[in-house]
C-alpha cells in the first residue's frame, strides 16, 4: 500500500549557499586536466586564500610555511582522489603558488590584538582585520574562499575552529604536518580539512548506511575525527557541490554565486511496504541548474535542527531529465532512522555555484510516515509576533481575529507538506489572491500586511 502525497511549490525562494561546474548527471567522459604549476601542485586563476593570522603575543609557529604547504597539498590530492572516485576526474581545489619559494602561498597577517582578543567567537573581528589588509593588498586574494589559520594559543584559551560562511578557521602547532597524520592522537588536522569543507560550501553530511560499510566515514559527518586514521570519503552530493565551487574551476565562471530565482513542484510518494520515500517533481530557474540534491536530517531524540545539529543528515543526488527529477530516499540508509521528526531539504545546485534550498518536514510516529498538521501564519517576517495555526478550512477576517490574528497584519507563512493555501486581500475571499504551496515564506513580497481572508486545502 502506498500513501501518496502530491506537493506543489510555486514562488520565489531564498538563496542559501553554494556550487560550481558540471552536473553529476553529466560527468565528463575524459578526466579533467588540471593546472599543475612549477611546484607540482594544482593552481587555478582563482584559488583558496590561505591567511596565517598572528596575534601580537603569539608568534608564528616554527616552520609553518613549509609544513602547511605540504599539508594543504596533501588535502588537495585527497580531494582530487575523491572527486575522481565520484566520476569527475582529478578535479580539485586550486592552491596559490609562492613562486619565490616553490610552495603554497600563505598570506601572513599580523593582528592588532593579543591572543586573548581572538577567542572562540572572534571570527568577525579577525575577518575585519583581514579585510583591512585586503584593501591594501587586493592581489593577494583571488577568490571568495579563505582558510584562516592561527597559532595555537599558549594560554590554554579558546580560538575560532569552525566554518563561517566562505571562511573557515583552524589551528597551527608544530604537529600540524603530513608526517604526523599516521600517528597523531589530535583531531586538529582532520578538523582543519572538515572545516575547510564548510568553507567550500559543504554542510554536514553523514554517510548512507551502505556507504559506511564500504567507504567508511563521511568527511562532513564525523570525518573530523577519522580522516587520516581510518577510511574517510566524500559523498556524491558533496562532490557535486565541489564540482561547481569557484576554486575548482580551471577558468573563472561568470556570475559565480550570483542570485537565482526558482520554482519547485515536488511530488512525494511514501511506499510503506519498502519504507521508501519516492521523491520526484519539476523545477524552473532563471539560472542553469546543475544538480538536484536531497538532504534528510533526523531530529534524533529532539536534538533540534540547523547548524551543529545536523551531523546525522544523509544526502542523495537525484536523477535529472531536463527540468524533472526523481530519487528514492530509502529510510534504511539513514543510520539514525527512528520515531522522530525529519527535516527534508531539496537543494537546486546552479552551474554558477549558488544553492537554493527548499525545506519541508515530516515525522515517523510508531513507525508510520506522518505529515505535519496545520498551516502557520505569523505577524512578522521572522515567524514571530502573534501566530495562528490553521487547519483545513476557510477563514474570513472575523474568523482570523477570533483565533488571535489581526486583519491586514500577516508577513510570513509556513505551509507543510500536503497543504495549499490561498490568501485574499479582501474579506470573504474577494479581491486579489496569492497562492502558496508547501514551504516557508518569510516575507510575502507584494502581499505583505494585506491578507483579510484565507482558504486552506489539503492536497
Amino acid at each position: 500500500m502506498k500513501n501518496r502525497v502530491k506537493i506543489s511549490l510555486l514562488g520565489l525562494l531564498g538563496i542559501f549557499i553554494t556550487a560550481s561546474i558540471i552536473s553529476c548527471n553529466e560527468v565528463p567522459e575524459t578526466p579533467v586536466i588540471q593546472n599543475l604549476n612549477g611546484a607540482g601542485f594544482v593552481s587555478h586563476q582563482e584559488n583558496l586564500n590561505i591567511v596565517y593570522f598572528v596575534p601580537v603575543d603569539n608568534p608564528e609557529v616554527s616552520g609553518y610555511e613549509d609544513r602547511l604547504s605540504d599539508l594543504l597539498i596533501n588535502f588537495q590530492e585527497y580531494i582530487g582522489d575523491e572527486m575522481n572516485r565520484n566520476g569527475y576526474g582529478q578535479k580539485t581545489l586550486g592552491l596559490p603558488l609562492d613562486t619565490a619559494n616553490s610552495r603554497v602561498k600563505l598570506i601572513t597577517i599580523f593582528g592588532t590584538g593579543n591572543q586573548a582578543d581572538y577567542g572562540y567567537g572572534s571570527a568577525s573581528t579577525i575577518i575585519s582585520e583581514i579585510n583591512a589588509y585586503k584593501a591594501i593588498h587586493p592581489s593577494d586574494f583571488t577568490s571568495q574562499h579563505t582558510l584562516v589559520i592561527l597559532p595555537q594559543r599558549t594560554d590554554n584559551g579558546s580560538q575560532p575552529f569552525y566554518g563561517y560562511g566562505k571562511y573557515c578557521f583552524a589551528v597551527d602547532n608544530p604537529n600540524i604536518s603530513v608526517l604526523e597524520i599516521p600517528s597523531t592522537s589530535s583531531n586538529l588536522i582532520a578538523g582543519m580539512l572538515h572545516e575547510l569543507g564548510h568553507g567550500l560550501n559543504l554542510a554536514h553530511n553523514k554517510a548512507m548506511d551502505s556507504d559506511q560499510q564500504t567507504l567508511g566515514t563521511s568527511l562532513m559527518g564525523s570525518g573530523n575525527y577519522t580522516w587520516g586514521r581510518s577510511a574517510t570519503f566524500i559523498p556524491a552530493a558533496d562532490a557535486a557541490i565541489l564540482n561547481r565551487n569557484q576554486i575548482f574551476q580551471t577558468t573563472p565562471v561568470a556570475d559565480i554565486y550570483g542570485a537565482a530565482s526558482t520554482t519547485l513542484n515536488p511530488v512525494i510518494d511514501y511506499d510503506e511496504v519498502n519504507d521508501v520515500i519516492e521523491l520526484s517533481g519539476t523545477f524552473s530557474s532563471d539560472k542553469a541548474v546543475s544538480d538536484v540534491l536531497v538532504w534528510l536530517d533526523p531530529n534524533v531524540n529532539g536534538e533540534g535542527s540547523g547548524a551543529n545539529r545536523d551531523y546525522n543528515s544523509v544526502s542523495w543526488v537525484a536523477n535529472r531529465n531536463g527540468n524533472s527529477f526523481d530519487v528514492d530516499v530509502e529510510m534504511d540508509e539513514i543510520q539514525d532512522h527512528g520515531d522522530w521528526s525529519y527535516e527534508l531539504k531539496i537543494k537546486l545546485l546552479m552551474e554558477n555555484g549558488t544553492i537554493k534550498t527548499h525545506g519541508y518536514s515530516f515525522s515517523f510516529v510508531n513507525g508510520e510516515f506522518t505529515l505535519p498538521e496545520g498551516v502557520g501564519i505569523y505577524q512578522h517576517s521572522s515567524y514571530n509576533g502573534w501566530g495562528v495555526t490553521l487547519a483545513e478550512g476557510s477563514y474570513t477576517a472575523s474568523d482570523l481575529v477570533a483565533l488571535g490574528g489581526v486583519d491586514n497584519d500577516i508577513s510570513s507563512i509556513k505551509v507543510p507538506l500536503g497543504y495549499n493555501v490561498t490568501l485574499y486581500d479582501g474579506d470573504n475571499f474577494t479581491g486579489n489572491d496569492y497562492e502558496v504551496g508547501p514551504g516557508n515564506i518569510s516575507f510575502l513580497s507584494g502581499f505583505n500586511d494585506v491578507v483579510s481572508s484565507i482558504v486552506v486545502t489539503k492536497q
